[in-house]
């Protein structure tokens, strides 16, 4: 396997698809055409238009996969909010990919994460298959805004497949506004959808999770809930409850995209260890319930958890990366993926370093590299694949030397 990405921020939706595609192509030094390119975009883009503008520079071969991003990032590049477009474009060479999707995910995640799971076990994918996940998390069919949960989509694969391989992946949004956005699959144009791209032949992929928090309180248990909304927590109104723990230092209209909790698979008072915390963060506020509206709906009666507070010190991130290095030792390192929330952006989470720089910097030229800012985070905690919150995900592919 051979990749190389290129990036744009051109408002012009023709030339930010050209350019984005064309950079890569001329990193890649290369004269035949490629066999896939990941494409991603903020939702300010054409989806046809930029198709096109890519189809241009890599010809109608290569198939195409991707969807919408708050922001890219790259080895030389990193950007949000605006105009921005990421290409990685991969040569298989002796290595494979299987791409397979199903819709109708606004009509029933778990219903649809069945189907998928029904394909992807008909294509013989099995717990050890490298599999990367990418879902819309944006509903907008119904007017308003509902997100799209990855809990019900893996536990509907889970279903239909009796077990989960190792997947890493997305829930993919084209902005901080949560605007509706096209995903490619293929050569097609849609939304609403579950792509499961599965590498295989001599492709291994190795990742690491970076939360970036740590636990600010003893335990708490959810006494009362109702899908992703939080009604009671220690048998009192959650948004109330949550206010008094906090003695009111802030106010509950900011606690979207601020408040976070975190729910662990380990012991009670362990020293703290984050690979096994799944950061979950609020969404929105439920006034006339007094309910705390969460990214997902995993915290249900009886789950315990902790609040969180950030990390504004991001050197725990270069041994994390510097660490999946050290794993495919012996092996060809080929390309880089990092999934990160949307929220970690320092323009919006209100810190002073971006950690894009600091991925930038520790990856240090070693792999092309393709980041996108997204809505949720897909990775193993414990094991098991699950929807996360405040995480980057750094997913390093590798072949034999």
């Amino acid at each position: 396997m051979h990749a190389a990405v290129g990036f744009s921020d051109n408002p012009d939706t023709n030339l930010a698809g050209a350019q984005a595609a064309g950079e890569a192509v001329r990193r890649a030094r290369r004269r035949d055409e490629c066999d896939l390119v990941m494409l991603f975009a903020t939702a300010r883009h054409d989806a046809s238009a930029l198709l096109g503008a890519v189809r241009s520079v890599v010809g109608e071969r290569a198939r195409i996969a991707g969807g919408g991003a708050v922001g890219i990032i790259t080895n030389d590049c990193y950007g949000y909010a605006g105009d921005q477009v990421g290409a990685a474009c991969f040569w298989l060479e002796d290595s494979t990919v299987d791409i397979l999707s199903e819709g109708g995910l606004h009509e029933g995640e778990f219903e649809t994460g069945q189907r998928l799971g029904r394909r992807m076990r008909g294509a013989g994918i099995s717990k050890d298959s490298q599999v990367m996940l990418f879902y819309d998390t944006i509903d907008r069919t119904q007017g308003g805004l509902r997100l799209l949960m990855a809990t019900h989509l893996l536990a509907g694969i889970e279903n239909e497949m009796g077990f989960l391989p190792d997947i890493n992946g997305a829930g993919m949004m084209g902005d901080y506004a949560c605007s509706a956005v096209k995903q490619w699959i293929g050569s097609d144009i849609t939304d609403h959808h579950a792509m499961t791209m599965t590498f295989g032949g001599d492709v291994r992929v190795d990742s690491v999770i970076m939360h970036g928090c740590r636990p600010a309180t003893g335990y708490y248990t959810v006494t009362k809930a109702m899908g992703p909304v939080i009604l009671e927590i220690n048998g009192r109104p959650a948004l109330r409850f949550i206010d008094e723990t906090l003695g009111g230092s802030i106010s509950p209209e900011a606690y979207p995209f601020f408040l976070l909790f975190g729910v662990h698979s380990g012991r009670r008072w362990a020293e703290y260890d984050e690979n096994i915390y799944a950061s979950r963060l609020c969404l929105a506020i439920d006034r006339e319930h007094d309910g705390i509206v969460m990214f997902e709906p995993d915290m249900t009666e009886g789950t315990e958890f902790q609040i969180m507070y950030r990390s504004f010190d991001l050197d725990y991130m270069k041994p994390k990366i510097d660490g999946v290095f050290e794993l495919v030792s012996g092996r060809r390192p080929v390309f880089g993926f990092y999934i990160n929330c949307a929220g970690r952006a320092a323009g919006y989470g209100g810190v002073d370093i971006e950690d894009a720089v600091v991925l930038r910097d520790t990856v240090a030229g070693r792999v092309p590299t393709l980041g996108i800012y997204t809505g949720v985070e897909i990775s193993r905690v414990q094991g098991r694949p699950r929807g996360l919150d405040w995480t980057g995900v750094f997913c390093l592919f590798s072949v034999p030397e």
